[in-house]
Parts: C-alpha cells; sequence; structure tokens
C-alpha cells in the first residue's frame, strides 16, 4: 500500500466532481508525479473508480461499497472514535473489542464484513453477511455508576432510530430496551457489556448489529418474517458510509447528553419512538414470564408493565415478544 494512499484520497473526496491534475498532487504531498500514479492504482485494486483525462488529471467517480479504513477515517472525521480497527472478517466485533481495550485507553471503533459468530442480547447468534449491514463495536470509558447503564442503552437507542430515520426516512421504532424495529420487523440489535470495580462502570463495549441492503433472500427462512432491512422497506440501497456517519454523529451526540443530563430529560423522545404501548406483549425476565400492557417508564429506566389481574410489574431488562 501506498504510504500517500490516504492523503491523496481524503484530497480527492475533498475535490470529489473535479478534477485534480498529477503536478498538483504531487506538489501538495512533496512527492514525484509516479508515487501519485502508484497511489491512485492501490485505490483502484481497492475498489474506487478513478477517473484520469490528459491535461485534466484525476477524480473519483465512485468508493468501494465495503468498508475501506482510509474511507471511514476521511468519513469519521474529528470523531472521537479515532482509534477505528476495520476487518473484513472477525469471529465477532464484541471479541475484538474486548481484547483491542486491555491495549488502548481511548474510544474505539471496530467494524467488519463479516462476523462468523456475531451474537446478539442472551448470546443469541446475530447473522451477519458480507456487504449488507453494519456490524460494529463500540469502546467507551464513561466512570459512571452501575445504576447509569439501564438508561445508557435507552439513549443509544435513540441515537440509532433517529440515525435511520434521518438518513432512510423511514419510522424506527424501539422495543424497550434497546432493540429497533420498522413496520413490527426487527431490523437493529444492540448489546452493552461493561468492566468495571467496587467504584463503578469504567468502559463500556456496544455491539451494534444493523440490516441495512439485505435482500429477502439474505436472511435464514428461520427469521425472515421478523427480521427486515433498508432496503427491504424503503425499496432502494442505502450508502453504508452515509449511515456510519450519521448513527456516529448521533451516538456522541446522546452519549454526551447521558454523561450530562438525567434520562427523564429525554425520556418524551424516547416514549415517541417506543413501540411497546397499549399492546399487550409477553415479558420475560429470568424465570419471571407475563402477559401485560406497559403502562410508564420510570427516570431510572424500570419499565412499568401491568398485567391483566391488575397486578404492577417493574422490569430493569426484560426479553418483550412482540
Amino acid at each position: 500500500m501506498s504510504k500517500y494512499k490516504q492523503d491523496i484520497l481524503e484530497y480527492l473526496m475533498m475535490h470529489k466532481g473535479n478534477y485534480v491534475s498529477g503536478q498538483k498532487l504531487a506538489e501538495q504531498f512533496n512527492v514525484s508525479r509516479t508515487a501519485i500514479w502508484k497511489a491512485i492504482e492501490v485505490l483502484k485494486t481497492q475498489g474506487y473508480s478513478v477517473e484520469s483525462i490528459k491535461n485534466k488529471g484525476y477524480r473519483i467517480t465512485s468508493v468501494p461499497d465495503h468498508w475501506d479504513s482510509d474511507l471511514l477515517s476521511y468519513v469519521l472525521g474529528d470523531s472521537i472514535f479515532q482509534k477505528q480497527f476495520v476487518y473484513e472478517e472477525v469471529t465477532s466485533t464484541q471479541t475484538i473489542a474486548h481484547e483491542l481495550l486491555m491495549e488502548f485507553d481511548e474510544p474505539l471503533l471496530v467494524l467488519s464484513e463479516i462476523q462468523t459468530v456475531g451474537r446478539g442480547r442472551f448470546k443469541r447468534p446475530w447473522a451477519s453477511k458480507r456487504d449488507t449491514g453494519l456490524w460494529m463495536s463500540l469502546v467507551l470509558h464513561p466512570n459512571i455508576s452501575y445504576q447509569q447503564i439501564a438508561t445508557f442503552n435507552l439513549f443509544i437507542s435513540i441515537a440509532i432510530a433517529e440515525a435511520i430515520k434521518n438518513v432512510t426516512q423511514l419510522e424506527p421504532k424501539i422495543k424497550w430496551p434497546n432493540d429497533v424495529y420498522i413496520n413490527d420487523k426487527k431490523v437493529c440489535g444492540f448489546l452493552t457489556e461493561i468492566n468495571g470495580d467496587s467504584d463503578g462502570v469504567h468502559t463500556i463495549i456496544c455491539g451494534i448489529g444493523i440490516n441495512i441492503n439485505h435482500k429477502l433472500e439474505d436472511f435464514d427462512e428461520t427469521i425472515r418474517d421478523t427480521a427486515t432491512s433498508f432496503k427491504l422497506e424503503s425499496k432502494t440501497d442505502t450508502d453504508r458510509y452515509i449511515f456510519i456517519k450519521a448513527l456516529i454523529d448521533s451516538i456522541e451526540h446522546y452519549y454526551e447528553a447521558f454523561l450530562t443530563q438525567p434520562f427523564k430529560e429525554i425520556k418524551e423522545i424516547y416514549k415517541g419512538y417506543s413501540m411497546i404501548w397499549d399492546r399487550t406483549l409477553r415479558y420475560t425476565e429470568g424465570n419471571k414470564q407475563i402477559y401485560g400492557k406497559a403502562i410508564d417508564l420510570k427516570d431510572d429506566g424500570v419499565l412499568v408493565v401491568l398485567d391483566d389481574t391488575g397486578e404492577r410489574h417493574q422490569f430493569i431488562s426484560a426479553d418483550i415478544e412482540v
């Protein structure tokens, strides 16, 4: 890989749609025009379409469908996630994130095209097909109490729902506490794992899986009635780079809100996205299982459910069957 590739890529992306001469690039980075040509050839092998016209120069006409670490770095810009790890295939981004946090004490982003052993809440498997979705783990270091973790999930749920709505114009809904649905079918799930000690939580590892450009046949037959994607709902492909930029911006906004204000300040926003109100659903927490209607969401994120006998139940976390 040319050591100038990322610099040249960023420069061409800044001038996307316009030609930039080889001489201009050579002067910009103080290298030979041969070095520029070699860097352009590397970009082409990695899936970039670069048009070259004599006496005009180079311009990027399209970018690869797959995740590219240099393009991701450019797209995310000054995000707090400056440490980005992009893989072609991993067992699970959560597993890799846990390994990496032993080496780094700053926010981390781990992204992969494929997960061979992707997992969600309750250790359920998560199908992660190549070039279709977003399989990512984020590492954060908040230094908070254990009691605050429940509301972290709610803040991040809003962040994901808002990013989906803003990019796709679809109407996502949240199934408490943190799954995201479109038209009663699951499009996103995430799980939160923590590291801490007697002083509190020092590290959050948040794994996020989002179905973006799946066709129906991309899903296993067992989940085709319950899962969906942006493509299935909108009938069009979504640019994954545009979406990940919107998602990370939204997550950073709501993470900052999580650190600086109580959940009650945004509770009504969350309730507006919720899909569980006025519906009799099955709630399972450990060995406890009831059928009832959600009637309240407390300021600490606890859900209050009224069963058919009139008894109230409080859930910190539960599996809800829609």
